[in-house]
């Protein structure tokens, strides 16, 4: 049985069955992994072509039903919001209003054109289904819409993704520098602009004694004061993509996650200035000054001199007493006691960074920022 597709109209499309153990063929409609019935171009070099027979079977042109009034017509290679889960989709194919904004994702098209909103249960369905809404907010000149980021699951689907999105590299916040993976975003998509749903509840309006700038207040610039230029940031020497906080008597810019980074600074022998404790998110492959290997996971830094130093170079004792706690106190690498993500020094009852070493009571749990630790010892 041969198959005529709309997108691959130069060749028939063979029908086969897919065994489930076979787990390397894609769909190039719903981009999931196929099992069951498909079409599959055989003619050389077009063999990328497969598609479960449901998703073969869904026309170039939806007619307006009671999910929407109007016709949908197919979109190939659009970055989108879908209007029925809200989840941001860029994928192969896609549909949108012909007379209005409202769109449709291929999973979604697919789900509706199985009648899935004829079904008794269509109401237990949609229980917990995000609406799509949208903001204005001072990182960005553009309305920024919130959705879902898919999570991808197949080699095919990624690769679809980093096609569609434009940039070759996988999307990170625009804010924190992680890259995005199932979780709820707010985004511009025309500029490809992004930012966690938390990282929009956590941007300042301003930034006030950074410890990479603290002489100045630090404020917002959107990327549209610097679209086109390029600027590097003056914490990390990263190329800065998307908002910065910026210093306008200095013209100093910083990525927001540098701009609010927490850390401290503390004098050692080993180095004439104070020393700010920095971790992995903040500097990459950068080489210690004492032993030039790989400064890893945390390390002190000079930012004037660009001197940089393993916590187990400088050296630090392994062990302290510090005078207002019973045990002695142990150097130990950077942890998280538990996921809140917010977390505290025992002995100056501040905030610190889980990315840091600290000193450590395992009798106690009791932890310390090394300068707290290190300033109250014993003689």
């Amino acid at each position: 049985m041969e198959f005529k597709h709309f997108l691959h109209p130069e060749h028939n499309l063979s029908f086969i069955e897919v065994d489930e153990k076979n787990d390397g063929v894609c769909c190039y409609g719903c981009l999931d992994i196929i099992h069951g019935p498909a079409y599959v171009c055989r003619s050389p070099g077009h063999e990328y072509f497969v598609m479960h027979k449901s998703c073969a079977e869904l026309p170039p042109q939806i007619q307006g039903d009671d999910f929407h009034p109007h016709p949908l017509r197919f979109l190939h290679f659009e970055v989108i919001v879908c209007d029925e889960c809200a989840k941001l989709w860029a994928g192969t194919i896609s549909y949108r209003c012909m007379y209005c904004a409202f769109n449709l994702d291929f999973r979604c098209a697919v789900s509706i054109s199985n009648d899935y909103y004829k079904l008794p249960n269509r109401e237990a369905l949609h229980e917990g289904r995000r609406i799509k809404t949208t903001i204005n907010h001072f990182s960005h000149n553009h309305q920024l819409t919130s959705c879902k980021f898919p999570l991808l699951t197949t080699w095919f689907g990624v690769g679809v993704f980093r096609s569609s999105w434009g940039s070759g590299k996988w999307p990170k916040c625009m804010a924190c520098k992680q890259q995005l993976h199932d979780t709820l975003i707010y985004t511009c998509i025309p500029c490809r602009f992004a930012l966690h749903e938390s990282c929009v509840n956590d941007i300042p309006k301003q930034v006030l004694h950074s410890p990479f700038h603290p002489q100045h207040i630090l404020v917002p610039r959107s990327i549209s004061f610097y679209k086109g230029s390029s600027h590097g940031c003056s914490a990390c020497r990263e190329k800065i993509e998307g908002i910065s906080f910026y210093c306008n008597q200095c013209d100093a810019y910083l990525h927001v996650c540098c701009a609010k980074y927490r850390t401290r600074a503390i004098k050692h022998n080993c180095h004439p200035h104070h020393l700010l404790h920095l971790g992995k998110s903040i500097m990459s492959e950068i080489s210690c000054k004492a032993c030039q290997k790989d400064c890893g996971d945390s390390f002190f830094s000079c930012m004037k001199c660009e001197f940089y130093i393993h916590v187990e170079c400088i050296p630090l004792p392994p062990r302290a007493q510090n005078k207002h706690h019973l045990h002695p106190l142990m150097l130990v690498n950077p942890f998280a006691e538990d996921d809140s993500e917010v977390y505290y020094c025992d002995a100056c009852e501040k905030k610190r960074n889980p990315e840091h070493h600290l000193y450590y009571c395992e009798e106690c749990k009791y932890i310390a920022h090394i300068g707290c630790a290190l300033s109250k010892v014993k003689h």
